[in-house]
């Protein structure tokens, strides 16, 4: 994850280590009050993520773009707890993989007084963005998985469907296009044409290859 974003709406977003140590993190538009620019060795940002291999790294690159302060919370009850002792601060980054419990994280800090909180989206799946959007984030940022050999692994994996990842999942598991589609159904055709549609995006019509890709990227396991 590699950008601070300025919420729907606002003009686009820089890198994070593009941003100088006396520069301003972006205010929020909101129709309902004005958010005041924050100098970034005075602004606090909190990281929610339950992946490790994801949180710390962008730890690393919000205290290298000179972000005063950095809070790491790995739970909904972390996240709680910090609401509870009114700890507060100016940009909140909340992972969608946290599931079902983002619309909660989200409203728990919007309403103890965190005024920008920012979607951090693993794949480009427009279900949970829309969820979250729905509970308030100012914004989403759309990026991959911290992962060692993600040099080898095409961008365009995160852009798969909810539906081209169940087809890949259960080619992983060996099932046939014919499985697959009474499993989903859908028929043999179709399937075989989600399979297509995958290949173009990963750059590649071989099954065991796409897997590979897919598994590497952390897409399945």
């Amino acid at each position: 994850m590699s950008s601070l974003p300025v919420g729907i709406g606002a003009t686009p977003s820089r890198r994070v280590d593009e941003l100088r140590p006396n520069s301003l993190l972006p205010s929020q538009r909101s129709p309902l009050r004005e958010t005041p620019v924050v100098p970034l060795r005075m602004a606090t940002v909190l990281v929610v993520d339950p992946d490790r291999a994801t949180r710390e790294p962008l730890r690393t690159s919000l205290a290298e773009s000179g972000i005063g302060r950095i809070l790491e919370a790995a739970s909904v009850a972390s996240v709680e707890d910090l609401v509870g002792r009114q700890v507060r601060g100016d940009l909140a980054l909340v992972s969608l993989q946290l599931g079902q419990d983002t619309g909660r994280v989200v409203h728990a800090l919007r309403e103890s007084g965190w005024p920008r909180v920012v979607a951090l989206a693993p794949t480009a799946d427009i279900g949970p963005v829309i969820d979250a959007i729905g509970a308030g984030v100012s914004g989403v940022l759309i990026g991959r998985r911290a992962n060692p050999a993600a040099a080898s692994i095409p961008s365009t994996i995160h852009d798969l469907s909810t539906r081209e990842i169940e087809v890949i999942r259960l080619v992983a598991d060996g099932r046939s296009n014919k499985w697959i589609g009474e499993q989903l159904s859908l028929s043999a055709l179709t399937v075989k044409s989600h399979l297509a549609r995958i290949g173009r995006k990963l750059g590649t019509g071989d099954r065991a290859h796409m897997v590979a890709l897919a598994m590497r990227a952390g897409v399945v396991s």
